[in-house]
């Protein structure tokens, strides 16, 4: 089935979590601007969490991301990083039910079952009917349990992609703590350039220099982020790589203005 004008907003980790403290602290004060931010949208809403400190932390801890740590490690940390995303989850559903956004948080957990680290099972019937019932949904990155590893890291911007394409999802935006996707990482040089289109012409290019995150990250980092998200990209989805530290692009995306972002074109 088809929702119309349904948009999905990815909210980067490192922007709603505090991703050097430990043990891990939401940024109250993000996800309360946010969240006003996302309420200015009219229409049916997706809006997927990073796992930022509360998923990464404990997700290194158990040596997720590491292909020589044995499923019973694996497995033991499945608690801490289900109540550690949990308590980030409905952090954002308060804010969100707060102003005036009426919200519901579905855990992939309880539902998705992986095979080698890819979703194998994936099952958005309760997502639809969530949707048709004028909640926005609330899905994040979590630890699900995988036949071959014993459990594996579902990442946010998989899920965004993965459900981008099974719900024909017309818009995306990928909100992160830089502008965009650069030419290079831009927390390592200032000065790198922002890519403001990417297209077949310049993709391999961006791919090539677009490089890892510089902090904890058992996901893969920018470099994934880009290959996904170009995957993606086609005639029927707009999707858009932007800064959600900086208030008002979230909102000016949202109502089809233009802003600083990297806007993927094919």
């Amino acid at each position: 089935m088809h929702l119309k004008f349904l948009t999905l907003v990815k909210l980067g980790g490192s922007v709603i979590t505090q991703k050097q403290i430990s043990p891990p602290t939401v940024y109250k004060m993000a996800i309360s601007r946010i969240a006003k931010e996302l309420r200015t949208h009219q229409g049916p809403l997706i809006v997927v969490l990073g796992g930022g400190a509360h998923g990464h932390q404990a997700a290194h801890i158990y040596g997720f991301g590491d292909s020589s740590t044995p499923p019973e490690k694996l497995l033991s940390g499945i608690p801490l990083i289900r109540h550690n995303m949990t308590l980030l989850s409905l952090e954002v559903e308060q804010a969100l039910n707060a102003n005036g956004l009426p919200s519901v948080v579905i855990p992939p957990f309880s539902s998705v079952s992986l095979h080698d680290g890819e979703i194998m099972n994936f099952p958005t019937d309760i997502i639809k009917w969530t949707l048709e019932a004028h909640c926005a949904v609330i899905i994040h990155g979590d630890v699900c349990l995988d036949d071959v590893r014993g459990a594996s890291i579902l990442s946010g911007d998989t899920i965004s992609v993965y459900l981008a394409k099974a719900l024909d999802i017309q818009r995306v935006f990928i909100g992160t703590d830089v502008d965009g996707i650069f030419e290079e990482n831009p927390h390592a040089n200032p000065n790198a350039t922002l890519v403001p289109v990417i297209d077949s012409s310049n993709k391999n290019f961006v791919l090539a220099g677009a490089g890892a995150s510089a902090s904890t990250d058992v996901t893969g980092g920018m470099a994934r982020k880009a290959q996904e998200l170009i995957e993606l990209a086609n005639q029927t989805t707009q999707v858009a790589v932007f800064n959600l530290t900086s208030p008002g692009r979230l909102t000016a995306l949202l109502a089809g203005k233009s802003t600083t972002c990297t806007r993927i074109e094919f």
